[in-house]
């Protein structure tokens, strides 16, 4: 495993786990960190030991977003860093060919946020708080795919106006998909992992594929590419084997 100063990596059980680790500021968003995410995202991407990856920070604060310090550059070369770096960690996350599952307590602003809604699961902490206060000074924020998981109006009012919201608003208008009880938000994040692990690599790879495409095709396009997915998926030897197992047991139970 890859050794890194800004976040911390285990794969356990067919999970991925990326904690960002910067305590001292609130896992406040730096180069490096994006770097270091992108980095343990793609050495997982082809690795078969992994099946679904959760990226969380501690049980009271996730992120406080971007870290102000580091639009302080010296040079041209750094703020084309700091650039290519946040452009390439977002695109990862966006286009990853394995569920993602973003685990936020407390502070989620900013860029932060913009990590868990480019996850594809949300799971919070009940003393979460979302929003994107970086509007407030100038910087413009992602509205998609914001408005794909919120829709348009509330995504108006939070990226117009910069408020926060807390965990019981954030479910309410779907911007987190479960809240988790007090305490246990990594170890639920992780068992909903094992769960999504413990199907089939291939079976999670490509359902996670349609999920991302099939919303943009007309509905017979999604049909025709499901059914494909669906009949090819029953050539891999593991799913065979499942199937096989599976008709075993209901024949033994009658």
């Amino acid at each position: 495993m890859s050794s890194y100063e800004t976040i911390r990596t285990s794969v356990s059980d067919g999970v991925g786990t990326i904690t960002l680790d910067r305590p001292e500021k609130h896992n406040a968003l730096s180069t490096e960190l994006f770097e270091e995410m992108t980095d343990a995202l793609r050495s997982w991407k082809y690795d078969n030991s992994v099946t679904c990856v959760v990226v969380t920070g501690t049980e009271k604060f996730f992120s406080a977003g971007l870290d102000l310090e580091t639009m302080n550059w010296k040079t041209q070369e750094d703020r084309i860093r700091w650039y290519d770096a946040t452009y390439y960690g977002y695109l990862e996350l966006l286009e990853y060919p394995k569920p993602t599952i973003a685990a936020v307590a407390g502070t989620t602003f900013g860029g932060g946020c913009d990590i868990a809604v480019f996850c594809d699961i949300r799971i919070a902490s009940p003393d979460s708080r979302f929003g994107f206060p970086q509007v407030r000074f100038g910087l413009t924020p992602f509205v998609d795919p914001l408005q794909r998981i919120v829709g348009p109006s509330q995504t108006k009012l939070l990226v117009l106006t910069g408020r926060k919201i807390d965990a019981q608003e954030a479910l309410r208008i779907g911007l987190i998909d479960e809240i988790a009880p007090e305490g246990k938000l990594i170890d639920t994040a992780t068992a909903m992992a094992k769960d999504i692990a413990s199907t089939s690599l291939d079976t999670v790879v490509r359902t996670t594929e349609m999920l991302r495409r099939s919303w943009s095709m007309d509905p017979m396009a999604a049909y025709v590419y499901g059914h494909v997915q669906y009949r090819d998926v029953h050539w891999h030897p593991e799913i065979s084997e499942r199937v096989a197992a599976a008709r075993t047991r209901v024949q033994s139970s009658k």
